[in-house]
C-alpha cells in the first residue's frame, strides 16, 4: 500500500533524485581521506597499497604524539605537579587522541557488522520514485545544520594545525635576519611547552618532518572522532524514515471487515517492516554503544580543557585554536544525542498510530494483530552510551551541567593553592 499524501518539501525536491549511496557519501568520503575505503570500490593495487601505508603512518604518529604528551605529563606529575594547568592541558590532549585511537580500533573490530548493516539498510531502501515520494526520503536527507557542523570541524583543525605553522615559520625568518642561517631555530608551538618528539626540529628538515608527522597524527584523531559518529548519524536517519513510513502508513489505512483478507495481508507487511526495523535499531546501538561512551568522555574533556585554559591563560592564539575546536566537538555530541531523541520519538510514535488508526473497523484479528503491534512498539528503540546513559536531549543537558560541576570544583580546588 503506497501514501498518497506527501509533504510539501518533498514534492518540491522531488525532481531531485536521492538514492541510498547519497545518505552515505559522507561518512564514506570522510574515512576514505585516511586511506580506508568502506564500500570497496574497485581501485588499482598500488592505490590500494598507499592508501594502507597511509593509514598505518597515522595510526603509528598519533600513538607516537600521545606517548610523548603521557610521558610529559607523568614527568610534571612526578615533580610533584606545580602547574596543575599543564598537567591538565597534557592530559586533554592524551585524552582525545586516545579516544581517537580506541573508537578506530573499534571501528574496525565491528567491521563486518557494520558492512552487513549498509547492505541490509540498502536492501529496504525504497527504490521506485513513488516509493522514495511515499518514505519522504527527501525530508529525511542530511539537515544542513550538521554538515555546517562538520565542516566548521575541519575548519577548526586547520586552524589548530597550520596557527602554529605560520607563527613559527614567522620567527624563523625573523631570527634569520637578526641571528643569521647558524643560530635561526623553529619552534615547536603546542598547548604547552615544546618537546623535542624525539627528532630534533630546530633545523627546516627536522621541523618539517615533525610537523609532517603532526598534521597526519591531528588528521588521524578528527577522522576518527568524526568518522564512527558521522555513520551512527546516516544509520540514525535511515532508521528514523523508516519508523516514520512505518507508522503514518499505519495511522492512514483504513480497515473494513469487507476487505478482512486485504487488510490482514498489509497489516503482515507492516509487521515484518516494523519487526526489520527494530532489529537493525537493535544492531545500531550494539555497534555504537561504547563508541558513544568514548565520544562522551572526550566531549566533557574539551569543555573541561577549554575553560580551565580560558581561566589560567587569557585569550592567547593558541588559546583561540583550541576554542574554535569547542563548539563544533559539542555540536557533534548534541547531533548524536538530537537523534537518539529522535529514535526514541519515531520508535514510539508507531505504537500512537496503530492506536490512532480506526482498527475498531476490523476484523477480530486485525485488531489482535494491532493490539501486538502497539506492545511491541511501546518498547521504544534507543542508543546509548555503553549501556549507562540512554542518548537522547537529556543526555545532552546532563553532560554540559556534569562538565561546569566538575569545573567549578576544580576552579575551587586551584585558587585554594
Amino acid at each position: 500500500m503506497k501514501v498518497t499524501a506527501f509533504s510539501s518539501s518533498a514534492l518540491k525536491t522531488a525532481e531531485k533524485e536521492l538514492y541510498f549511496d547519497d545518505f552515505v557519501k559522507l561518512p564514506c568520503v570522510l574515512v576514505r581521506t585516511i586511506g580506508y575505503d568502506f564500500i570497496d570500490k574497485p581501485r588499482p593495487l598500488w592505490l590500494r597499497a598507499l592508501m594502507l601505508l597511509y593509514l598505518v603512518l597515522c595510526l603509528i604518529f598519533c600513538a607516537w604524539f600521545t606517548y610523548f604528551a603521557w610521558d610529559f605529563m607523568m614527568a610534571e606529575i612526578a615533580a610533584g605537579a606545580n602547574d596543575l594547568a599543564l598537567v591538565l592541558r597534557l592530559s586533554v590532549d592524551v585524552i582525545y587522541n586516545v579516544a581517537a585511537i580506541v573508537k578506530s580500533l573499534f571501528f574496525f573490530r565491528n567491521l563486518k557488522s557494520l558492512k552487513s548493516l549498509l547492505q541490509r539498510f540498502r536492501d529496504i531502501f525504497p527504490i521506485s520514485r513513488e516509493d522514495r515520494l511515499a518514505y519522504r526520503v527527501n525530508d529525511y536527507y542530511w539537515p544542513k545544520w550538521i554538515t555546517t557542523i562538520l565542516y566548521m570541524q575541519l575548519f577548526a583543525l586547520s586552524i589548530i594545525l597550520f596557527l602554529p605553522f605560520v607563527e613559527a615559520v614567522y620567527e624563523y625568518f625573523g631570527a634569520l635576519l637578526t641571528v643569521g642561517y647558524a643560530n635561526a631555530k623553529f619552534g615547536y608551538y603546542r598547548m604547552y611547552p615544546e618537546t623535542t618528539y624525539g627528532i630534533n626540529h630546530y633545523n627546516p628538515l627536522g621541523y618539517i618532518i615533525v610537523y609532517t608527522m603532526d598534521i597526519m597524527n591531528g588528521h588521524y584523531c578528527t577522522v576518527w572522532m568524526m568518522g564512527p559518529d558521522v555513520w551512527l548519524v546516516a544509520f540514525s536517519i535511515q532508521l528514523c524514515m523508516h519508523f516514520d513510513y512505518v507508522s503514518r502508513t499505519l495511522e492512514n489505512y483504513k480497515p473494513s471487515k469487507k476487505r478482512a483478507a486485504q487488510d490482514l495481508r498489509v497489516l503482515a507487511e507492516l509487521v515484518r517492516k516494523h519487526q526489520t526495523v527494530l532489529k537493525l535499531a537493535d544492531d545500531v546501538q550494539e555497534n555504537f554503544s561504547v563508541l558513544i561512551l568514548v565520544m562522551l568522555f572526550s566531549t566533557a574533556s574539551i569543555l573541561f580543557g577549554a575553560a580551565e585554559l580560558v581561566i589560567t591563560q587569557g585569550i592567547t592564539a593558541h588559546v583561540l585554536g583550541y576554542l574554535a575546536f569547542v563548539p563544533t566537538g559539542v555540536g557533534q555530541f548534541y547531533m548524536i544525542c538530537y537523534y537518539g531523541q529522535l529514535i526514541i520519538n519515531k520508535s514510539l510514535q508507531v505504537s500512537e498510530a496503530a492506536y490512532n488508526q480506526t482498527w475498531y473497523n476490523g476484523c477480530q484479528s486485525y485488531k489482535k494483530s494491532i493490539l501486538t503491534i502497539m506492545r511491541r512498539a511501546q518498547c521504544h528503540s534507543e542508543i546509548n552510551a555503553g549501556g549507562f546513559q540512554t542518548t537522547n536531549l537529556m543526555a545532552f543537558e546532563s553532560v554540559m551541567r556534569m562538565t561546569y560541576q566538575l569545573f567549578a570544583i576544580w576552579s575551587t580546588m586551584t585558587s585554594s593553592k
